[in-house]
């Protein structure tokens, strides 16, 4: 059985939460991929008003097992008109013992002058706390191309954690699938060991779109998505947001 509230302040992220007053633009994204049955690792949520201490915390997150992901999910973050996308503090690789200090930082990050800079004004900040997926590879999906807004699916994929493509030090191989199914490639230079291969088979990257095009559906607007893969090639998604900026073209 999956984390249950505790002490009613911690909620688990079950599908069930669409109070983005309370659970935050981020949580709420999540809670629909779960409602529609796509492969979300177990997380819960520390709503916007819990109670500043947080007694509560660990047991909350006992199902869940180590390492932690401890993310932002702040009201108004990933919305239509603004994601907010690197605003605000994630940390990973969190343990037990550091999981309080992590939710506080995350929940700090709302009063950081880029932050603030960015919004107008300080953000209600709800904090999620999710199993982290050991990564292998790790991506961002549209389910439109965010250049020329045209029906086919974009992949951006890199070795390793997703933070290398946010952060931007590793550059993506892309992909792109036409509504046939077809898989264009574009392979990214390297230097090290990795240079001659892709991140993802062309089966991968199919799979990747299948969830993309679902999650689409379900939130009924085109979306992007953050997804991984496992040692195992077992495939997650992290996090689901309208699609809100054209990229440069590739």
């Amino acid at each position: 059985m999956g984390p249950g509230p505790v002490g009613r302040v911690i909620l688990p992220i079950d599908g069930s939460l669409h109070d983005e007053d309370a659970v935050g633009g981020k949580a709420a994204g999540l809670s629909r991929l779960v409602a529609l049955g796509l492969p979300v690792p177990p997380a819960v949520v520390v709503p916007v008003d819990a109670a500043s201490e947080l007694g509560d915390l660990l047991a909350a997150v006992d199902a869940l097992g180590e390492p932690l992901a401890v993310r932002s999910s702040a009201v108004g973050e990933d919305a239509a008109d603004r994601s907010a996308a690197g605003q605000y503090e994630s940390v990973m690789g969190v343990r037990r013992d550091t999981l309080v200090e992590a939710v506080r930082r995350v929940r700090a990050s709302a009063t950081a002058n880029r932050a603030v800079a960015y919004s107008g004004d300080e953000a209600a900040m709800a904090v999620i706390i999710q199993r982290e997926v050991t990564s292998t590879r790790a991506g961002v999906a549209f389910s439109r191309d965010p250049v020329d807004g045209a029906d086919r699916i974009y992949v951006e994929c890199v070795f390793g954690h997703g933070e290398r493509l946010v952060s931007g030090s590793a550059a993506p191989d892309r992909y792109w699938v036409e509504t046939n199914r077809l898989v264009a490639a574009r392979v990214a230079r390297r230097e090290d060991r990795t240079r001659t291969s892709r991140t993802l088979r062309d089966d991968e990257v199919l799979s990747v779109a299948e969830l993309t095009r679902k999650a689409e559906a379900g939130v009924e607007r085109p979306v992007d998505v953050e997804f991984c893969f496992d040692p195992a090639g077992e495939l997650s998604l992290l996090q689901c947001r309208p699609i809100t900026a054209r990229l440069p073209p590739a």
